[in-house]
């Protein structure tokens, strides 16, 4: 167990590696296993979903769940030390540290054979997927201009002529949620911040000593926050304020004179959603799982109370290892968790947009496929591209069809094989401070595409501003179909990508190994306007995927299964949505991704 967890808490752990500088490999790590025992839940004829009845756990007696876990766990020679309940009717345990992902499986596989056991996920941890470049110079947020060829500037997502389109209309308010390290009040976010929530478990690894709670501030990642027994496989260099960059890219207040812009520029108000998931040495998947739960407004089981500002779109910058696909065996896997959560999010109509990865940390090369989540069919991976419009040294190809994989290119600031910047790279907000928050912010260049999905996510709150009517459905043909293609560098002396293979740095994209196309984020948002004045014709659904809900009787009712749409933005109860999150929760664990956060 203290190996499964260590590999879990490690691959949750951010993408982000600190400044620009070669990064050592690291194995991935998970905190311990989620353990589902039998007889929680009434089984559905026909289903392969496993249905988790949010009720079930306060009716359940507690001491009598833990006897049990606890005679499994000894029949199958798993030891543990450290046992919390979920939010959907399982229990995670462990043994206090991250462990290696492959001594966590190999103790899922032993406790699975247990006759008192339903299901085994491994706990593991995800990390953000970008790099942090450490250059203090103010520069100029050219991710945020208007796109010129001639200048260089081929690959920026052209903010400033959708901006233009928006202007003179009436607006909806949307949400975006960024899933992260949490965030700092700076000045330049004055009015733009949501109540979060603080979904970081462990108190061990969350640097502020309280667990769960309403505050997501991000205490600063310091290694020296974490008792020395428990350090290893924990960033020896981390990079802190990774929430806050994020989100300022999102929402720094535009026109007020302090610091740079914000993607979301036109849209008055609070709109970010901040929700801290990753602690001093990543982030876990149960810890992301409920966060991704909370953060669309489904209710379940336990604390903390329903959201009431649920976001349509969910910013994750994390990843780990592993394909998201259904095998068709039924196993009860990160993948599983991940497929049932990103369902539960589509019926509420919420848009979750993931970096695609920053490749191998020891060579700085890209790998081929983005990483899970990123992977999971419903989600929009982001990989990155050098702002003259090739691919991102680091940043992972992959190969998606538009029917259930889905992704598209944007620039997210470039390095050399000597972490020297190669164009403007993402000039965004971040803390002074070290280990600890100071009292001044400043603006910094960094590179990642833990930074391209925030570019994303930005282009569709504003297509829901323009649109509140638009599905998941349909926020995912726009953000693909209205693109830009991607440039020809056979001049630059730049090779093609090759399909189906990794280990490659620079190279020309296609739309076999980045994505759709480039995002052109005055093509989505004037397709949205379209779409809008057109009376929100809907777009076909492009999951073939159904889910069983399940509606629980909080006060001892009978349950009922129905079969819901897949498409976005279905009007479900809020009970079978949390029983839905609950399943999902159980299903799939993300994992950290692996380059590096900034």
């Amino acid at each position: 167990m203290r190996k499964l967890f260590a590999l879990m808490l490690w691959l949750i752990c951010w993408m982000g590696v600190g400044p620009v500088m070669a990064a050592q490999a690291q194995p991935s790590l998970a905190m311990g296993l989620i353990v589902k025992l039998k007889g929680q839940d009434a089984a559905v004829a026909g289903q392969s979903l496993v249905r988790l009845q949010a009720a079930a756990m306060p009716a359940a007696n507690a001491q009598d769940l833990r006897a049990r876990l606890s005679a499994a766990a000894q029949r199958q020679r798993v030891s543990f030390l450290m046992r919390k309940p979920t939010a959907f009717a399982a229990q995670v345990i462990h043994n206090g540290h991250p462990v290696p992902v492959a001594q966590a499986e190999a103790e899922a596989a032993r406790l699975r054979k247990d006759p008192d056991v339903e299901w085994v996920i491994v706990n593991e941890m995800a990390r953000p997927a970008s790099v942090n470049v450490d250059d203090p110079g103010y520069g100029i947020q050219t991710w945020l201009q208007t796109r010129d060829a001639a200048i260089g500037r081929v690959a920026v997502a052209n903010f400033p002529p959708a901006w233009e389109a928006l202007s003179n209309r009436t607006l909806s308010p949307v949400v975006v949620a960024v899933l992260d390290t949490g965030i700092l009040h700076a000045p330049d976010l004055d009015g733009r911040l949501l109540p979060g929530y603080d979904f970081v478990s462990e108190l061990a690894y969350s640097g502020d000593g309280n667990g769960v709670d309403a505050d997501p501030t991000d205490p600063g990642e310091d290694i020296m926050k974490v008792p020395e027994a428990l350090r290893d496989g924990c960033p020896v260099s981390p990079v802190s304020w990774h929430g806050l960059s994020v989100t300022a890219m999102l929402a720094a207040t535009t026109g007020n004179m302090v610091d740079g812009a914000g993607a979301l520029a036109p849209l008055p108000g609070p709109l970010v959603l901040p929700v801290r998931v990753g602690g001093m040495c990543g982030a876990m998947v149960s810890d992301i799982i409920e966060g991704m739960l909370w953060a669309a407004g489904v209710d379940y089981n336990g604390s903390p109370a329903r959201n009431l500002h649920p976001a349509r779109v969910i910013n994750l910058s994390f990843g780990g290892d592993g394909s998201c696909a259904d095998t068709g065996s039924g196993a009860h896997d990160a993948s599983w968790l991940y497929r049932q959560t990103i369902a539960t999010l589509k019926s509420q109509g919420v848009l979750v947009v993931a970096s695609a990865g920053n490749g191998d940390a020891s060579s700085g090369l890209g790998l081929w496929g983005a990483t899970r989540p990123a992977n999971c069919a419903g989600v929009l991976a982001v990989t990155g591209l050098n702002e003259r419009g090739y691919k991102a040294r680091y940043a992972n190809l992959m190969q998606t069809d538009g029917i259930q994989s889905f992704g598209v290119a944007v620039a997210s600031g470039d390095i050399d094989a000597n972490d020297v910047l190669t164009d403007s790279g993402i000039v965004t907000l971040t803390n002074t401070g070290v280990g600890n928050a100071s009292s001044y912010f400043e603006l910094r260049r960094m590179v990642g595409t833990s930074l391209a999905s925030p570019v994303v996510a930005g282009v569709a709150a504003l297509m829901l501003a323009a649109d509140p009517t638009l599905t998941v459905d349909d926020l995912l043909w726009g953000l693909t179909h209205k693109t830009a293609g991607f440039p020809d560098v056979t001049a630059l002396g730049m090779q093609t990508c090759v399909s189906g293979s990794g280990g490659q740095g620079n190279c020309g994209c296609t739309t076999q190994t980045c994505g759709a196309g480039m995002l052109d984020a005055e093509l989505a948002v004037n397709w949205a306007i379209s779409h809008a004045g057109q009376g929100g014709s809907a777009t076909p659904s492009t999951s073939t995927q159904s889910a069983c809900y399940f509606n629980p009787s909080r006060g001892g009712g009978s349950d009922a299964c129905t079969q819901a749409s897949s498409s976005g933005g279905g009007a479900m109860s809020w009970l079978s949505l949390l029983a839905l999150a609950c399943c999902a929760l159980a299903m799939t664990w993300m994992r950290p991704l692996k380059a590096g956060r900034r």
